[in-house]
């Protein structure tokens, strides 16, 4: 039986080796992956991973914590961050990751970064769910193409095509966030 979000986080405050190894076996795997997908390798994964552990552990010491959500978007809202940190230290004035807009640093506002996290995978969610051409449409955009690149790359036939193609397809993926029953709590989360 796989431990609770509690058991997880009391591992971590206490030191316990045993449920800090089924923390490692069950958590580690999401987080080389999110690691290498953007860059890294495997021992960079377990070096943010560890890092990310004492982040946890300092800022549960004191038994004032609030897990406000599950214990996995912690912890890879926590290594993300870190991971942007370290990429950002390596002189890149901006860092995209695989499945986020841009890095930001939310490490000094746990809570923060957390709700931050929840925002993003509704707004992915949502984005999955546009087309295949809006998707794209949207990627390049996204990478700061100019509007005469993303019509040649998408084949238009004009740049103002281009402009009102991108345009519906921010209003759909407007709409997807907004029919997310997810939304209004996130909106008040601030």
């Amino acid at each position: 039986m796989p431990n609770t979000d509690d058991q997880h986080l009391s591992a971590v405050r206490s030191g316990d080796l045993n449920g800090l190894r089924a923390v490692y076996r069950e958590f580690l795997p999401r987080i080389s992956r999110l690691i290498t997908r953007n860059g890294g390798s495997h021992d960079d994964a377990l070096d943010i991973f560890q890092d990310a552990l004492v982040v946890l552990f300092e800022k549960t010491r004191d038994g004032s914590f609030q897990l406000t959500s599950s214990f996995s978007t912690l912890i890879y809202g926590v290594c993300r961050n870190l991971w942007g940190n370290r990429l950002q230290k390596k002189s890149r004035t901006e860092v995209t990751l695989a499945d986020d807009f841009k890095f930001k640093d939310d490490s000094a506002n746990l809570e923060h970064a957390i709700v931050e996290e929840e925002k993003n995978r509704l707004f992915w969610d949502a984005f999955r769910k546009l087309g295949a051409d809006c998707q794209q449409l949207l990627r390049l955009f996204f990478e700061k193409k100019t509007m005469e690149e993303i019509a040649e790359v998408m084949q238009f036939s004009s740049v103002g095509y281009a402009k009102k193609r991108k345009f519906l397809c921010k209003e759909n993926l407007l709409e997807a966030v907004k029919a997310d029953p997810r939304f209004n709590d996130y909106q008040n989360a601030g």
